[in-house]
């Protein structure tokens, strides 16, 4: 039998259309089973497991349909131990029934930290150093020196902290930096109505500190202690006097809603 003779058989085009139909067929099978794998058009938004406990994850996971699996552990000094920090995916993400939530809870204690060599490098170099570590920039202390702007000494709680030495991650560590005096007098910033942490942010451009810090009586919480703003601060401001870098300044906080006439002085 001739090729051609055999494409135009009848046997040939019952056999093709045979294979057509179990192709098709197969192909339909195969995305149905697809959709019910997969739960086709059942999406929902993440539910919000910040905050919660294991067993409110729990419970709130099994309501959902949902797995969960604790994936690490961070300490946060402002957050309750036991609680969700970061979960994954984050609230208001659409997932399907199933989906695994991956947690991040808070620890109970922080994590211990090695304390690195900060002397004998820039300021700058010595709070990118701080800040890879997890620590906190506290005060700058100026000293006379040929090295201008040279890290001399490293301190914790008033103290010389060695390098190698082990802290809280966050912990605050003093620098101690060369200063040229001749050539490094600055201006006092008004930090009125700021928050403690732009006040310290503007000072530390200037090459000055925070002094004393005196939060108002209605300052009880975490979260007032952060929305509270600067209403006093001595020195005062000035944008003509010239002073000396590491000078500390003496703020007052109180929150926006409390009057300042209302506070003893």
């Amino acid at each position: 039998m001739r090729i051609k003779e055999f494409f135009t058989s009848k046997i040939f085009l019952k056999n093709l259309g045979l294979a057509v139909l179990l192709t098709i067929l197969l192909i339909w099978f195969t995305m149905i089973m697809l959709s019910f794998y997969t739960n086709k058009g059942q999406n929902f938004p993440t539910p919000d497991f910040k905050g919660m406990t294991v067993a409110q994850i729990e419970a709130l996971a099994n309501e959902h349909g949902l797995r969960f699996i604790i994936e690490d552990t961070i300490y946060r000094k402002e957050i309750q131990p036991g609680t969700v920090v970061i979960q994954k995916p984050s609230a208001g993400h659409k997932i399907k029934p199933n989906r695994l939530i991956y947690i991040t809870l808070a620890s109970l204690q922080p994590e211990q930290v090695t304390v690195p060599k900060l002397t004998d490098v820039s300021m700058r170099q010595a709070r990118v150093l701080l800040e890879s570590r997890g620590f906190a920039l506290g005060n700058i202390e100026y000293l006379p020196s040929e090295f201008n702007d040279l890290v001399l000494d490293q301190k914790h709680d008033g103290q010389t902290i060695l390098p190698g030495s082990r802290l809280n991650n966050g912990s605050t560590i003093d620098l101690v930096v060369g200063k040229n005096m001749t050539d490094g007098e600055t201006t006092i910033p008004d930090l009125n109505a700021l928050t403690l942490s732009n006040a310290q942010n503007i000072l530390k451009s200037r090459s000055l500190n925070i002094g004393s810090v005196i939060y108002d009586p209605s300052v009880l919480s975490t979260e007032d202690t952060l929305n509270a703003l600067i209403w006093k601060q001595i020195p005062l401001p000035d944008s003509t006097t010239r002073v000396m870098p590491g000078l500390s300044i003496d703020v007052w906080l109180k929150l926006k809603s409390q009057p300042a006439d209302s506070i003893s002085q």
